[in-house]
C-alpha cells in the first residue's frame, strides 16, 4: 500500500500544473496480463491515468461548441478537470472497491459536464451535420469512460473480466474521446478546402463515431461480424483522418513544433491501428496475432503516446 500511495502521489503533482467484455472465442485473460511499471500501476493503470492527467487538459481545450449552453458547460469542465483529474489519481490508492469508487467519481463528475455540454451543442444547433456531431460525440464518449473508470476502480465486473473494464475505460477515453476530437479538429481545419476533401474529412469522422461503439457492442455480444467491423471501420476513420492531417494540416502550421508533433501523430497511428485490425479478426478467423500483454504495449502506447498526446499537444500549437 505504502508503494501505491507514493505512485500516485508523484502523479497528483503532474495533475495539478480494444476489448471490451468477456469472449466467445479462445482468448485467455488472467488477472494482471498486463507488464507492472510504477511501483502496484500496471502499464494500462498510467495509460488510463494520462487521460485525465494529459490527454484530457489538451482535448477540453480545443472542442469546438457553439451556442450558449454548451460553452457555459464546457468551460465548467475545464474548470473542474483538474481536480477530477486529482480524484482519478487518489482512487488508485485504495483497492477497488466503495472507496476508490467514490474518489474515481471525481473524474466522472468532469466527463460527466463534459457529456452535457455534447448533448447542449446537439440540442442548440439542431443539426447533426459531422460539425456539429464530431464534437458531441466526443464529449459523450468522454463521459462513457468515466463510467467504465468508476466501473474499473469500484471493482464490478458487469460480467466482464477486471482486465476487460479496465481496457474499455481505455478504449472509450483515447478512441472515443481524443480520435473523435481530432477528427472534429480536421474537418474544421479544411472549411477551406475542396468540398471533395471536406466530405472525405467528414466522412473518416463519421467512421470514428460508430465504429468506437461497434467496436465494444462487438466483443460484448460475441458477434463475430461486429468484432471485426468495429475495428475496420475505426482504424479507417483513424488512418484517412491522419492522411488528411499529413497531407494538409501539418505543413499549414506556422509553429514548427507543432507541424513535427501532427507529423509524428499521423505517421505513428498507422501501425496500432493495423495492429488493432489484425488483432481482432483474429478473434474469429485463423490468422495469426499478438497477444493482449504485447498489444498493451505496441497498440497501446503508440495510440496513446504518440498519436493522441503528440496529436492533440500539435494541435495546441498555432
Amino acid at each position: 500500500m505504502a508503494s501505491r500511495r507514493s505512485s500516485c502521489c508523484s502523479l497528483v503533482s503532474c495533475a495539478c500544473g480494444g476489448d471490451c467484455a468477456p469472449r466467445r472465442y479462445s482468448v485467455r485473460i488472467t488477472a494482471q496480463p498486463f507488464p507492472i511499471l510504477v511501483g502496484p500501476l500496471s502499464l494500462v493503470d498510467l495509460l488510463l491515468l494520462l487521460a485525465p492527467v494529459g490527454v484530457a487538459p489538451l482535448g477540453l481545450r480545443l472542442v469546438l461548441v457553439s451556442g450558449q449552453s454548451a460553452p457555459r458547460l464546457l468551460r465548467l469542465a475545464r474548470v473542474l478537470q483538474p481536480a477530477g483529474a486529482v480524484a482519478a489519481i487518489l482512487s488508485f490508492l485504495p483497492r477497488t472497491g466503495l472507496a476508490a469508487a467514490l474518489l474515481a467519481a471525481g473524474w466522472f463528475a468532469v466527463c460527466a459536464v463534459a457529456g452535457l455540454a455534447g448533448l447542449a451543442e446537439l440540442i442548440e444547433s439542431r443539426s447533426f451535420w459531422p460539425a456539429h456531431l464530431l464534437s458531441a460525440a466526443a464529449l459523450g464518449f468522454l463521459t462513457v469512460a468515466g463510467a467504465w473508470f468508476v466501473a474499473y476502480r469500484a471493482g464490478i465486473s458487469l460480467g466482464y473480466s477486471t482486465p476487460i473494464v479496465e481496457l474499455t475505460a481505455v478504449h472509450f477515453h483515447y478512441a472515443g474521446f481524443a480520435a473523435t476530437l481530432m477528427s472534429a479538429l480536421t474537418l474544421a481545419a479544411l472549411r477551406q478546402r475542396s468540398i471533395r476533401v471536406q466530405r472525405t474529412s467528414a466522412a473518416a469522422g463519421l467512421l470514428v463515431v460508430a465504429g468506437t461503439p461497434i467496436t465494444a457492442t462487438g466483443i460484448a455480444i460475441g458477434t463475430a461480424a461486429l468484432t471485426v467491423i468495429g475495428p475496420v471501420l475505426l482504424a479507417a476513420g483513424i488512418l484517412t483522418t491522419a492522411a488528411l492531417t499529413l497531407l494538409f494540416i501539418a505543413p499549414a502550421r506556422r509553429a514548427r513544433a507543432g507541424r513535427a508533433l501532427l507529423t509524428i501523430s499521423a505517421v505513428v497511428v498507422v501501425v496500432p491501428m493495423l495492429l488493432g485490425v489484425d488483432y481482432a479478426a483474429a478473434r474469429v478467423l485463423p490468422i495469426p496475432a499478438l497477444d493482449l500483454r504485447t498489444m498493451a504495449i505496441v497498440h497501446g502506447d503508440l495510440n496513446a503516446v504518440f498519436y493522441v498526446l503528440f496529436g492533440l499537444a500539435g494541435w495546441s500549437m498555432a
